[in-house]
């Protein structure tokens, strides 16, 4: 019986299931299929482990062209957080937050001042930054710490002139 079972091992052995037959497992000639090969090599006790993971997937989705088997176009140019200028969600925000900006409203547990400004960084304008601080929870949750003061007002955004658009 105990030959059978080395038997049977040695035949599963013998699919060489990580050849590339398995369309969930290719080692392809590309820096993943390398780093594949790598890590299967230091399971086996025959190499040293890999020290980094190359991202497999691309960082954009192929176009139809290209699954169709043309060219893949140009890369676009990254993608910044943008939101319209004019946002209805800042003028009614603005208009029921009656304080003036610094004025601390809102408990904070210490977010630095650096945090805020590192979050703001990302947003081509104040107006951009509040209006995804709101969408992201405001300044009751301020879940990225780009409220230090707790005046509910992010990244220079000055309520100001929102409020006299009412009317």
């Amino acid at each position: 019986m105990r030959k059978l079972a080395i038997l049977g091992l040695l035949v599963l052995a013998a699919c060489n299931e990580n050849a590339g037959w398995n369309p969930n497992y290719v080692m392809s000639s590309g820096p993943y299929g390398e780093y594949l090969r790598a890590r299967e090599n230091a399971l086996t006790g025959q190499g040293q482990a890999p020290k980094v993971i190359p991202v497999q997937l691309p960082a954009e989705a192929p176009t139809p062209d290209v699954i169709a088997g043309g060219q893949p176009r140009a890369a676009a140019a990254p993608v910044q957080r943008q939101v319209a200028a004019r946002n209805p969600d800042l003028a009614r925000f603005a208009q029921g937050e009656r304080h003036e900006p610094g004025t601390a409203v809102y408990p904070r547990n210490a977010p630095s001042a650096a945090t805020a400004e590192r979050a703001c960084r990302s947003y081509r304008d104040a107006a951009a930054a509040q209006a995804a601080f709101l969408s992201a929870g405001g300044p009751i949750v301020d879940a990225h710490g780009m409220d230090p003061d707790g005046d509910g007002f992010v990244c220079g955004w000055d309520p100001r002139p929102y409020r006299q658009q009412q009317g």
